[in-house]
């Protein structure tokens, strides 16, 4: 099944051309307020199963010394997809996407950081930090 996605206003588009069934919420000081809420809701998938269907003209680029890179759209602001690190993962917020996923995994990570009015969310895996590359290949592919 493909997923498509885009940002508010539209300019921004891509696909997934795969079934999401593993999302995970951060609760990282950078994801919260890259999403400007208490977690940060996202999977992440293979760069051979996502497309851009729009011109990627559109996409602004911030990274911080440390790494972390957030992309969005230049004319809405809206978070969007990014290829994780040197890795070979593209890091999706699941806000933008058109269909609803089945989503049969939950994962959390950096539940030590996670801040007090952030509601609970019954997951299937918790970390206390972000975990590994080597521990993710289970559940991303």
């Amino acid at each position: 099944m493909k997923n498509s996605g885009s940002c508010l206003c539209g300019t921004v588009k891509f696909l997934v051309n795969k079934d999401i069934h593993t999302m995970y919420h951060c609760h990282c000081s950078l994801c919260r307020k890259q999403s400007g809420t208490g977690t940060n809701s996202a999977t992440l998938v293979n760069e051979t199963l996502f497309e851009w269907v729009s011109s990627i003209d559109s996409i602004g680029t911030f990274r911080k010394d440390s790494g972390f890179t957030s992309c969005f759209c230049v004319s809405c602001g809206s978070p969007v997809p990014n290829k994780v690190g040197n890795s070979s993962f593209i890091w999706i917020p699941l806000g933008l996407l058109e269909q609803t996923p089945v989503i049969k995994k939950r994962l959390g990570f950096c539940l030590n950081s996670k801040i007090n009015w952030s509601p609970v969310i019954q997951l299937d895996q918790e970390y206390l930090e972000l975990p590994s590359w080597n521990e993710l290949e289970d559940y991303f592919d």
